[in-house]
């Protein structure tokens, strides 16, 4: 794509002051002199920009996915803002895109907030688990727990942020509950992968879940609420794993 002079000399003075995700098309269209909708008509989009400044010569380095920069710069966002006062344009803005390109990757709000409750936490380490048994109960448990608690470590103030908005019913509550991989649905998984195999008792694979999950929200459930640090991932999947599998009652294996 050939940009007009006048836009590619004001995208490569921008590229040059703030770096290729430092600029948006409406600081494009200020320096260039026009309207948003001349430079979109002109230009196309961002990443359309920057690839011709590239193909020109213009360093613009190598640069994140749009989809993946978007979905990184709600978890600022909805960090610092919440689900509720969060807008499409602050979220554009920590990603260095136009409000267009959100809403073209997305198409609004509710499918912006569905495509990030599927991509953070332990979801998708989860479906790795669940769809790549071992063979070994213990082990798998022991990673799928340790995955969750080193997940939740990372993202407790968003973690904490979804608790909220399911307590209050929300309007964003169902969709972070209804991501397509859930983490319990990917135990849920791995459980009744194993009671067919009879490594697992007859009992209700859900109720399995639940109870592994509730065991799992308790160790982080301090943190969550109180503050102070995380538990040792490693160390707290192996006891709850043998409490799980073994019951109190037996010796637990020594943990290091």
């Amino acid at each position: 794509m050939n940009l007009p002079e006048n836009i590619a000399d004001a995208a490569a003075r921008l590229v040059a002051l703030h770096g290729p995700d430092g600029f948006t098309m409406d600081d494009l269209a200020r320096e260039a002199g026009l309207s948003r909708a001349t430079l979109y008509r002109q230009a196309g989009s961002r990443e359309a920009v920057l690839a011709a400044l590239s193909e020109q010569g213009v360093e613009v380095g190598k640069r994140v996915d749009v989809r993946d920069r978007i979905l990184a710069a709600c978890r600022a966002v909805f960090t610092r803002a919440g689900f509720e006062a969060a807008t499409l344009e602050d979220i554009a803005r920590e990603a260095g895109v136009g409000p267009a390109t959100v809403y073209r990757q997305f198409g609004d709000k509710a499918g912006l907030i569905s495509a990030f409750a599927g991509h953070i936490g332990p979801r998708r380490a989860m479906q790795e688990v669940a769809l790549r048994p071992t063979g070994d109960l213990r082990a798998d448990l022991e990673r799928a727990a340790a995955t969750v608690i080193r997940y939740a470590a990372e993202d407790l103030d968003l973690l904490k942020l979804a608790i909220l908005e399911r307590m209050r019913g929300g309007p964003w509550a169902e969709l972070l509950k209804d991501s397509p991989v859930r983490a319990q649905t990917m135990l849920i998984r791995l459980l009744k992968s194993y009671a067919a195999s009879g490594a697992l008792g007859p009992n209700d694979p859900q109720r399995m879940a639940q109870a592994f999950a509730g065991m799992l929200f308790a160790f982080f459930a301090r943190p969550l609420l109180e503050g102070g640090p995380m538990p040792d991932p490693e160390e707290t999947a192996r006891f709850i794993t043998h409490v799980f599998l073994d019951g109190l009652a037996s010796t637990p294996r020594r943990i290091p």
